[in-house]
């Protein structure tokens, strides 16, 4: 209960608060992923000045860098997995489990090299702490940078 209570003040203004963190996020610097803040947030990946996918996470500095671990599996490492399969483009084989996928030598490779291209770009990020409010937020700012429905698709799984 403690957390819907903290989200009370802002309920009449979330319209204007979504475009006030929007315009917050918008002024951010950018940021090399050796500099990330380990603070609770929205992050964004950045490619050549553009967004290319936006996470939440308690801790943003962890979560890019499991993203980008060569280590990382299809799990962790959600967002290059599924740029893997959106290049891999074998249909039959991407409705597979990712378990089947994962044992797919040419599939792996793909799933490698987006791993590492993810490590060198560049990233924005906001600090929300409410729970809720990264989750209502999330999806605000990723249809405000067009990363939805191409990156972001917010499907359930």
């Amino acid at each position: 209960m403690e957390k819907l209570e903290q989200l009370k003040p802002y309920e009449a203004e979330l319209d204007s608060l979504f475009k006030e963190l929007y315009e917050e996020f918008i002024k951010s610097d950018f940021i090399k992923r050796d500099k990330l803040p380990k603070y609770r947030g929205i992050y964004v990946f950045y490619e050549s000045g553009k967004p290319i996918y936006v996470g939440r996470s308690n801790n943003i500095r962890n979560r890019i860098q499991w993203h980008t671990r060569e280590s990382s599996g299809s799990e962790s490492a959600s967002f290059a997995f599924n740029l893997a399969k959106l290049e891999y483009g074998n249909q039959s084989e991407i409705k597979k489990q990712r378990k089947v996928l994962m044992q797919i030598e040419e599939f792996l490779e793909i799933f490698r090299k987006h791993k590492l291209n993810l490590k060198n770009l560049e990233f924005k990020c906001i600090r929300v702490e409410n729970d809720i409010l990264q989750t209502m937020f999330e999806p605000y700012l990723a249809y405000k940078l067009k990363t939805y429905p191409v990156n972001n698709t917010f499907e359930n799984h």
